[in-house]
């Protein structure tokens, strides 16, 4: 028999060339995506100090104190085209919400509302910025100066002034408050900002369990300060929002326009102790909120353009943070503006501001939204969310808050036991003075408890809603409403399927 070396030839060097390619292969998905960038995280350690009893004498707050503002807009450039530039969901409607007739607002139930007059007029007339944490009886809730302690879940509220409660370290107690309530760990915790001196300003992370909150009337706390300079030469911490995990504390705040995510140890904040914590470089995510309701990381976003999301994560498994950039459909990012019923414009503050407000997760998927401009298919300003998967990061789903006759904008969001997506959202425009209220993902109905009597042109940069931390299927939420002499009147909400 003859033997065709050639063919034997050829054939190895086919069998060669597939063997190369199978191996090759293997290694690269045995390798991170090379889409996907790290950065190892940085450490630091901070000492506890505990105040008690309330004892420090008051301080009228600085209302014209900027710590971080950009002078500069900083406004998305336009990317690729993608998708088709209209509602992907049938309009928003907005209604009363009536506590004592319940069938007037099914699906959704109220059980407690009440408005805390108590903390105007120490209450910022522009923009409040309400916080919130509850366990059941108690409850606190913020604004950018005062916090208001209830110890009747929610039916009545104290109002305390921060300056009494803590040392006027740095440039003194300055705004940007944010709440968390940790049921695992029976932790009520309080970020505060502090202004500027000498260059440098702090954000303070102060905790209590719930019978200390309740025996010291809110005066009580084991706190520890982070300044600026663990992060930057330069800047202030600024712009502020916090969420937990099972292991960790994660708050992150803006410096020199890029973003900054810290992790702390929940059980270190727990025993008082030192607390070591990490955190990441400057992220290109300007003045974006972090994911609630994780379990072992956090996400966050930032727009590469007005097609491409730059995605954020830090896994507690880790000693790094990534990020990659994830396509998206096209969204209207002109200038925003809206004219409420009093003729003001009250989305002049947020004209530019197209940063990522509302950010959660559940089962599997990540949810980010932001405000968004009129245009195309979009009639009024409104705004946009996308649904992630949080093992891809690819899209899975685009739609909007929206309504053809008024503007929708600073979304907050928070996942209750049930995986349903609970919400905040402001309004106005036409008939409508800006205000805010409350929903669920999918009823398209946002319920609103009081109309805002007029409208600032600065509505507020944030306000809450949070899962409750004695009903896992229930909300809490705090948002507020504008007086007819300029004051605002903020609120606490609760809510449930």
């Amino acid at each position: 028999m003859k033997t065709n070396y050639r063919l034997i030839v050829l054939l190895t060097a086919v069998i060669a060339v597939i063997l190369f390619a199978v191996f090759w292969n293997r290694g690269k998905e045995d390798t991170p995506n090379k889409k996907e960038e790290r950065v190892d995280l940085k450490t630091g350690q901070v000492q506890p100090k505990r105040v008690e009893g309330g004892k420090f004498p008051s301080v009228k707050p600085n209302l014209d104190q900027k710590l971080n503002e950009t002078e500069k807009p900083v406004f998305v450039p336009k990317g690729p085209k993608r998708g088709k530039l209209k509602p992907n969901n049938k309009a928003f409607k907005v209604k009363e919400l009536k506590l004592n007739n319940q069938a007037s607002q099914a699906p959704l139930y109220f059980d407690v509302l009440d408005e805390n007059g108590d903390a105007t007029p120490i209450a910022h007339t522009l923009n409040p910025e309400p916080s919130v944490a509850e366990n059941g009886q108690t409850v606190m809730t913020t604004g950018n100066f005062w916090m208001s302690l209830s110890q009747d879940a929610g039916v009545n509220f104290s109002t305390l002034n921060p300056t009494t409660i803590f040392p006027q370290d740095y440039g003194g107690f300055c705004c940007d408050q944010v709440l968390q309530y940790i049921p695992q760990y029976d932790l009520f915790v309080w970020l505060l900002q502090y202004g500027s001196s000498g260059g440098v300003n702090a954000i303070r992370i102060a905790v209590q369990n719930t019978a200390e909150v309740r025996n010291s009337n809110g005066t009580s706390w084991t706190y520890w300060d982070f300044t600026n300079n663990f992060f930057d030469a330069t800047g202030a911490l600024d712009y502020n929002d916090m969420s937990f995990g099972n292991d960790f504390l994660y708050w992150t705040s803006s410096v020199n326009g890029g973003r900054y995510v810290v992790r702390v140890p929940l059980k270190e904040l727990q025993a008082r102790s030192t607390v070591n914590f990490q955190y990441t470089g400057s992220t290109d995510a300007f003045w974006s909120h972090v994911t609630q309701n994780g379990t072992n990381g956090v996400y966050w976003a930032g727009h590469k353009d007005n097609s491409t999301l730059r995605v954020f994560s830090m896994m507690d498994g880790d000693g790094f943070y990534s990020w990659r950039e994830v396509p998206i459909n096209s969204w209207p990012n002109s200038p925003m503006s809206s004219i409420a019923a009093n003729g003001t414009d009250w989305l002049s503050d947020a004209s530019w501001k197209t940063y990522v407000r509302a950010a959660a997760t559940k089962r599997g998927k990540i949810y980010f939204a932001w405000n968004a401009s009129n245009g195309d298919g979009f009639p009024q300003p409104h705004v946009q969310i996308v649904e992630l998967n949080s093992s891809t990061f690819a899209l899975e789903n685009q739609m909007q808050i929206w309504n053809p006759d008024f503007a929708f904008a600073y979304p907050y969001f928070e996942t209750n036991s049930e995986g349903e997506l609970g919400l905040i959202t402001a309004f106005g425009g036409g008939s409508f003075n800006a205000s805010s209220g409350v929903g669920v993902w999918g009823d398209f109905v946002v319920y609103y408890p009081r109309l805002s009597e007029m409208s600032q042109n600065n509505y507020g940069h944030y306000h809450t809603a949070r899962r409750s931390g004695s009903n896992q299927q229930r909300w809490v939420s705090a948002g507020y409403t504008h007086n007819a002499d300029g004051t605002v009147l903020p609120y606490y909400l609760t809510f449930r399927r």
